[in-house]
């Protein structure tokens, strides 16, 4: 019998006979699981990175601000207001508007589609040359920021702000009394913009509204940063508004190196600089014939724009735009609801090396994103998560506690800190959040998430219970929905209500319970009958499942020479501490031919260990379906081994 093993080893025929199979090659329709460094992995969850916005609204951009000085800064904006994160509360402060805006109540942003646009941008006093002046030494700086949607302020012809450090509040980046160096373009007023990138040491506004005029294929750029405040003038040399040649709208921009990448509907265009103080943009389109839909679902990495299409996922780069959507090429047309398209947001995970796509799921009767769909960039795999998030960001920025704060009560989402021996944390570090860069995540109830941190996926604690014929549980504020399938555990009192412990039970094959309603984000609904149950004292937790599965590609190495294949056994090389679900189906039946079959490594004492599993079948191919449900427990497959021969003739 042959052995063909799925590892990150080799690829090949070794010289033991042992036919290696690539993991990035040997698995589809994966859901809450990824490839990484080789390891088939399910998704182990986010965790809370600062208590919830005060506003409580939909979040609509995560920027990090850059200032002169190298000080970094973690800006979000929601609905409404922007808010700055304070390194030593661990809470995002929410700022007032100042200056000419004083009396503005908000930015009442009207559609979920309308995201924000934001960029660093100093101010002239700071700028000398190109370069920081080394006499200034305010550490203030702008972050400019403006999106569609936007409510203008009364009294007010502009959606185009700025978070001023200096003065620690929101301005208008159009009017001279908040702005002293603005100066409009020659054409009229410049009233809004959907994008605002800094290029060529420029301010420059992409999709710009000036005098009325909405340019889809333009976009306006100032002069040159100077300590004269020429980078605030669209009206002196070295400014001007330019209109690409076409009629496609544009889509999306992207710092891409050196240049900026423009992605239109059916096409995409890189804008360079050039030595010319005059003219000092060059444009032109890039070969291709493919373009891009959402407008905020570009993402440059690696030298490469990644974005969303209608007709498919789309790389772009300095010389060519393909599909980079080759292992799902229906996905975007069959899986997106398209009346949301625009919903669609893109991100980048550097800890896992993934392009993140939140979007809307097509026949969902969800109101905002419910999937992200991910790309391993190093290995092109490709997966969905399950997860309600509206935009991605990044920072390295966290809150680092004093001795004397480190408690239960200090930071909400670290219970574990009651006692030094339930806490999860390191001993010497906790408190304290590592400078390294973090993948943030907003959604539509103002929770701000750090994805890949290790953490379950929600997880609150249960207050109060109120039995019933439905159950209604009173929470710490949370983002369940409606239908989520929830674990129970640790409730004191009322123990009918604990229904699930993966660590010690991983057995039941139905553990879950579902949501019912959710009246507010601290008090949920379950659909169970609580009429009989024990009176509930205290305690408890609740948390969302991850529902990990994983397909393999259907199997047969034998078709080639017109033959069935029969497999014997299967090894799975599996991380202690979990375990799996194995389903084995042939051919292209939808009901299983085993199922259910648990695989769970009895040995804690190694990293990993090897389970086997009895399959004794022919077919014309079989596909294998590994299954996990778990709100904690993260699995990983190192190695797996099919047992096979050559079987009957096929039928073909």
């Amino acid at each position: 019998m042959e052995i063909y093993e799925i590892t990150g080893l080799a690829t090949g025929v070794s010289n033991s006979g042992v036919n290696y199979l690539e993991p990035i090659d040997s698995f589809q329709n994966m859901e809450d699981g990824f490839v990484y460094r080789q390891v088939l992995q399910s998704r182990r969850g986010i965790k809370p990175f600062a208590p919830r916005l005060e506003n409580g609204e939909r979040i609509f951009g995560i920027f990090e601000h850059i200032l002169p000085n190298g000080t970094v800064k973690s800006i979000i904006i929601d609905k409404n207001n922007l808010y700055v994160y304070n390194t030593t509360t661990g809470v995002y402060d929410k700022k007032n508007f100042g200056g000419s805006i004083a009396a503005y109540t908000g930015f009442n942003i009207a559609s979920k589609e309308n995201y924000i646009s934001g960029v660093s941008y100093g101010i002239a006093q700071q700028i000398s040359g190109g370069a920081v002046n080394p006499e200034y030494t305010n550490p203030g700086g702008r972050f400019v920021f403006c999106g569609k949607g936007i409510t203008t302020p009364i009294g007010a012809n502009s959606t185009i702000f700025f978070y001023d450090d200096a003065n620690n509040d929101v301005r208008l980046f159009t009017n001279t009394s908040d702005n002293p160096n603005y100066a409009a373009p020659p054409e009229g007023a410049l009233s809004s913009a959907r994008f605002v990138t800094q290029f060529s040491n420029r301010i420059l506004f992409t999709a710009p509204t000036i005098n009325s005029v909405e340019y889809a294929q333009g976009f306006v750029y100032s002069g040159f940063a100077n300590i004269s405040g020429n980078g605030d003038k669209f009206n002196v040399a070295g400014s001007g508004l330019r209109i690409l040649d076409t009629s496609q709208s544009i889509k999306g921009v992207s710092v891409l190196g050196n240049v900026l990448a423009y992605n239109l509907d059916r096409s995409n265009w890189i804008l360079e600089k050039t030595q010319d103080g005059f003219n000092p943009i060059f444009y032109r389109q890039v070969p291709g014939v493919l373009g891009t839909d959402a407008p905020f679902s570009p993402v440059s990495w690696n030298e490469v724009v990644k974005s969303i299409g209608r007709t498919g996922v789309i790389g772009t780069d300095n010389r060519q735009s393909l599909r980079v959507d080759n292992k799902v090429p229906n996905f975007t047309e069959d899986e997106i609801d398209q009346p949301k398209f625009d919903y669609t947001y893109g991100g980048f995970d550097r800890t896992n090396s993934q392009f993140l796509w939140a979007y809307v799921s097509s026949g969902s009767e969800q109101l905002t994103q419910n999937k992200v769909l991910a790309q391993n960039y190093l290995f092109d795999t490709w997966t969905v998560f399950n997860m309600r998030l509206s935009c991605f960001g990044q920072t390295d920025l966290g809150r680092n506690l004093p001795w004397n704060q480190i408690d239960e009560t200090a930071v909400p989402e670290n219970p574990s800190w009651a006692a030094w021996n339930t806490t999860e944390d390191i001993w010497n570090k906790i408190g304290q959040e590592a400078s390294v860069q973090k993948t943030l995540a907003g959604d539509d109830l103002g929770f701000v998430y750090e994805l890949n941190a290790d953490n379950d996926d929600i997880l609150t604690d249960i207050t109060a219970v109120t039995p019933g014929a439905t159950t209604t549980l009173t929470i710490g504020a949370a983002n369940f929905a409606v239908g989520d399938e929830v674990c129970i555990q640790n409730v004191g009192g009322m123990i009918e209500l604990n229904n699930f412990d993966p660590e010690t039970d991983p057995t039941i094959l139905d553990p879950i319970t579902n949501i019912l309603t959710v009246t507010s984000p601290t008090e949920i609904v379950l659909n169970v009958n609580s009429t009989n149950y024990t009176t509930y004292t205290s305690g408890g937790t609740i948390s969302k499942v991850i529902k990990f599965t994983a397909d393999t590609i259907p199997f047969n190495p034998y078709r080639g020479q017109g033959r069935r294949c029969y497999v014997g056994y299967i090894e799975f090389l599996l991380n202690a501490g979990s375990f799996l679900y194995v389903d084995v189906f042939e051919d292209l039946d939808d009901d299983p031919i085993i199922s259910n079959i648990l695989l769970q490594p009895t040995s804690l004492q190694k990293a990993s260990q090897w389970v086997s599993m009895s399959v004794d079948n022919e077919a014309e191919f079989m596909t294998f379906r590994l299954r996990m449900t778990s709100p904690a427990v993260q699995f990983k497959l190192t190695s797996m081994r099919i047992h096979a021969k050559p079987g009957g003739l096929t039928g073909n």
